[in-house]
């Protein structure tokens, strides 16, 4: 077992509430569901919070940029400038 603190601003711990209850039927499609569920019901548990307020920045959104990999990673096949 791990205890684990955990800072989350408010806009993530709504957002993570929001979750759950829009998600009624909320189910694990494998294990990796299941760990990813238990973790995200245990940051709105309320027997975790331990403070609220506690200052700070507030963040208000969330941006993810998905980066295209290419297929071939091989770093010696070609048209790759190597920098030092």
């Amino acid at each position: 077992m791990k205890e684990i603190k955990l800072l989350i601003g408010d806009y993530e711990y709504a957002q993570i509430q929001n979750i759950f209850e829009k998600e009624s039927d909320f189910k694990p499609v494998n294990e990796a569901d299941n760990v990813i569920i238990k973790a995200l019901s245990a940051i709105i548990s309320p027997r975790n919070l331990m403070k609220e307020n506690v200052g700070g920045p507030e963040t208000y959104s969330t941006t993810v940029i998905k980066v295209n990999e290419p297929e071939d990673k091989d770093l010696h096949s070609g048209d790759v400038e190597f920098k030092m």
